[in-house]
């Protein structure tokens, strides 16, 4: 997500500049623990969000009371007049812009502060437009992102019951969901909106915890576009506060932005990398025995292909059929055909009742996937082991090409199928090689586009394909239309399978080979105050630092 590292970063590298943390006099007397920290995030349909906060805190033992509070907000587009404020049910009418936390604002508890050796709980709610933005992964979709409000560290003292809750707007069903950086704890069903809830008892109240959802964009009226960094602006800004060239601080952010999509770039390469990497010392030999789905894992295909390999190969043993292909629905076979492999079982369990894939559980199958056929590999050469399914997939082409007869062309492609979507040409070779002549469908087809209007025209042939009854007849379309259906359908379906490529091989590679621990620097996490997340990025909705004084 590179608008929002750039995003955050700059303006974290700004206030250091520019010294934006500055702690007020007198501010070291506070002292308090933030004994839990429950927040509410309300998605609307005009863009905007309600966030609900409750915060308890313990004051410490001769510490200064806890007479004001600050409360970090997600942008400078909150609505003062929207802040409601209470105590064990008692309003909190002065609630003012801070003059600390950039942008927030301080509620001042007048005869409810919590003096040394009280708890008490802070109910906070207020509106803040401008919240909804793109996901940018699946420009489809829309995205919410919110990091609760935290305190400095230099007052905060014990552990924090850290509790997020996003309501996803009406009609959001769990199957349309995506969430960010870290799976949910629980989800639930409140006032017949999705709710995905993030638990984590023993939390910091000093450190930021960023959650973020995503969901189809059509539930909402408003999505804001991800306003763009001035980077002119921000030069000039730097050189006159620093007193520098504004050459010198082009040169030093043209760098800094350069390390970054540099960075953002290898990042995108590695998730993609879902195999394990091969032992230093590999074995001899070669694995044979893969199946064409299998093979594909060897070969790093794309994930999407891949899945689409297994749909494919579940058509043709009549385990499922395709209600439409866009949306894609399916109809799983009840029941369902003997002899299925783990992978196609797996596949079949994350079709819902309403024939949509659920992304969660079909990771969970591709994880297993993946460390089955590293397992399957371990003790052979996997270089020799690749070329030798490489040429399997050149073979299977030679043999659909070199063959004139439409029957055994026909069934040649048929068996083949699978296979020869490894190759990289598949679409030029497939529309090169039918694009004369007819084709020979094939049995499964009905099952591929039940919804077609007009029927394929059946023919006879004595060198059709046989059944153990003798020939059979099969219907035939022009091979141009045949070659045109497979290509555009294969397309959609890849396309459809999982709503990113990206996002979902992500979280496949995490699992399966996950980047290597580094150590820790022992640089303390954020707080103080000032926002250094920012929230002007896309999807980005951060609430920033704030602390009572």
């Amino acid at each position: 997500m590179v608008k929002r590292i750039v995003c955050g970063t700059v303006l974290a590298l700004i206030a250091l500049l520019v010294g934006l943390w500055v702690v007020p006099v007198g501010a070291q007397e506070y002292r308090f623990s933030v004994d839990k920290n429950i927040s509410h995030v309300y998605v609307n349909k005009d863009g905007s969000v309600d966030v609900e906060y409750w915060l308890t805190f313990t004051c410490q033992p001769g510490a200064h009371a806890i007479d004001i509070v600050d409360i970090g907000m997600p942008n400078e587009d909150y609505d003062l007049s929207s802040v409601q404020a209470d105590i064990g049910g008692a309003k909190l009418t002065d609630v003012r812009p801070s003059e600390y936390v950039k942008p927030g604002v301080e509620i001042h508890l007048g005869s409810k502060a919590i003096g040394g050796g009280q708890t008490d709980t802070l109910h906070v709610r207020f509106n803040v437009p401008k919240m909804v933005y793109p996901d940018d992964e699946d420009e489809s979709y829309a995205s919410v992102e919110f990091v609760p409000t935290w305190f400095d560290k230099k007052f905060v003292t014990g552990t924090t019951y850290l509790e997020a809750n996003f309501h996803f707007p009406p009609g959001v069903s769990g199957d349309q969901t995506k969430w960010h950086y870290q799976e949910f704890t629980s989800t639930s069903l409140v006032d017949d909106r999705l709710v995905f809830t993030w638990v984590n008892e023993k939390s910091s109240g000093a450190k930021p915890y960023q959650f973020g959802v995503s969901f189809p964009n059509q539930y909402v009226d408003v999505v804001y576009e991800a306003p763009s960094i001035g980077f002119a602006a921000l030069g000039k800004k730097l050189s006159n506060v620093l007193g520098i060239p504004i050459c010198w601080v082009a040169g030093v952010l043209g760098l800094f932005w350069l390390i970054v999509w540099a960075s953002n770039a290898s990042q995108k390469r590695r998730r993609m990398k879902y195999l394990p990497p091969s032992l230093s010392v590999e074995g001899v030999g070669v694995k044979r025995g893969l199946m064409a789905v299998e093979a594909a894992i060897l070969l790093e295909t794309p994930l999407n292909t891949a899945l689409t390999m297994i749909l494919f190969g579940l058509l043709k043993k009549g385990a499922v059929t395709v209600l439409s292909d866009d949306p894609l629905r399916l109809e799983v076979a009840d029941p369902r055909p003997q002899g299925l492999r783990d992978y196609e079982e797996g596949f079949l369990d994350c079709v819902s009742s309403r024939g949509k894939i659920s992304e969660q559980p079909l990771r969970k199958v591709v994880v297993k996937l993946v460390q089955d056929v590293n397992k399957k590999v371990k003790g052979f050469s996997r270089k020799d082991t690749i070329a030798y399914y490489r040429d399997i997939v050149s073979r299977a082409w030679q043999q659909v090409e070199g063959d004139e007869t439409p029957e055994v062309k026909s069934q040649r492609f048929d068996e083949s199928l699978e296979w020869m979507m490894l190759d990289e040409e598949f679409e030029d070779k497939t529309e090169r090689t039918f694009r004369t002549g007819p084709v020979f469908v094939p049995v499964w087809w009905h099952r591929y586009r039940p919804w077609a209007t007009s029927a394929p025209s059946p023919k006879s042939s004595t060198a059709a394909p046989t059944s153990k009854r003798g020939p059979v007849s099969l219907p035939t379309l022009p091979g141009a239309a045949f070659a045109s259906t497979i290509v555009t359908g294969m397309q959609k379906t890849a396309d459809k399978v999982v709503r990113s490529v990206e996002s979902f091989t992500g979280g496949v590679t995490k699992v399966t080979n996950p980047p290597p621990v580094r150590a820790s620097s022992g640089r303390s996490g954020g707080g103080g105050y000032s926002c250094a997340c920012a929230c002007a990025c896309a999807g980005c909705a951060c609430a920033c630092a704030g602390g009572g004084r």
